[in-house]
């Protein structure tokens, strides 16, 4: 049996990275999934003062064996790395595979398929399932931040997984009767989720299809109603370096007013009205 090994202040692995991490100014929430994760890792390859690459190759195996994407794993060897620092041990160089554009997109629902969607999801799906959907159609929440978003009130706070920033967004009125049955769940989970909404919606035969689904035919449907380009990046959180690559520097230097942009994009919002009882 592998030692328990605690720090100096009687913390296990996990909580010496959850510490490091509010130490630094990040989020409680943040420091919370990291510690999460961290937990997994100390499972996964036991207890130890330092590790080495056959310890960190067995976390990624089994991460792999969980059926995680290569976005998801990179997301979740991150607080592994931390850890590395904290205890003072070289985390491994691992050739991890590129990301392509093929292998995690998804085909867009039309607008009509959404609507649909909502329409009957409403007569048919569980509390839960319904949180989740309103979520992702308001949204266009990746699953990985569908998985693991803070509490919810007026507002919500979403932490990305691509690069982009911690987005507070504004919650619609429409949605909130919806919102009583959010959970969070592992990122897994949340696949299995939209196969079992797909299944009672009479969707199982389209299983190439998925929540990027959604995110796809919001985005398509606020351009065809001409909401302002940088809205739209900022609404859909994508990264800094996506919206200097679009805009320049004026990115950097637009006001950006959270609120401001949520409510424009409200206005125009093909599937917030659909919501509505």
């Amino acid at each position: 049996m592998v030692e328990h090994v605690l720090g100096n202040n009687g913390a296990v692995l996990g909580e010496l990275v959850f510490e490091d991490l509010v130490a630094r100014g990040r989020k409680v929430e943040t420091a919370k999934r990291w510690l999460s994760w961290v937990n997994r890792f100390e499972a996964c390859s036991g207890t130890k003062r330092k590790y080495d690459r056959s310890d960190v190759v067995r976390y990624l195996s089994w991460l792999r064996q969980q059926g995680f994407k290569e976005d998801s794993i990179a997301v979740m060897l991150r607080p592994v790395k931390l850890l590395a620092q904290v205890q003072g041990w070289e985390f491994p160089h691992l050739a991890m595979p590129k990301v392509r554009d093929s292998d995690i997109s998804r085909p867009a629902f039309s607008y009509e398929e959404v609507c649909q969607i909502i329409r009957r999801g409403k007569e048919v799906l569980s509390s839960r399932e319904l949180a989740y959907l309103a979520l992702a159609t308001t949204y266009g929440l990746r699953r990985k931040e569908l998985s693991c978003l803070g509490a919810i009130d007026g507002t919500m706070t979403v932490e990305t997984v691509k690069g982009g920033p911690v987005t507070t967004h504004l919650v619609p009125e429409e949605i909130k009767p919806y919102l009583a049955g959010y959970r969070r769940a592992e990122v897994s989970y949340m696949s299995l989720v939209f196969r079992r909404i797909a299944s009672k919606l009479g969707l199982a035969d389209r299983g190439e299809y998925g929540w990027h689904s959604i995110r796809r035919a919001l985005v398509t449907e606020l351009v065809t109603k001409e909401a302002p380009l940088l809205s739209i990046l900022r609404f859909m959180r994508w990264s800094d370096a996506s919206l200097k690559g679009q805009f320049g520097m004026v990115a950097i230097y637009a006001v950006n007013d959270q609120e401001q942009i949520d409510r424009s994009i409200f206005a125009v919002h093909p599937f917030i009205p659909v919501w509505r009882n």
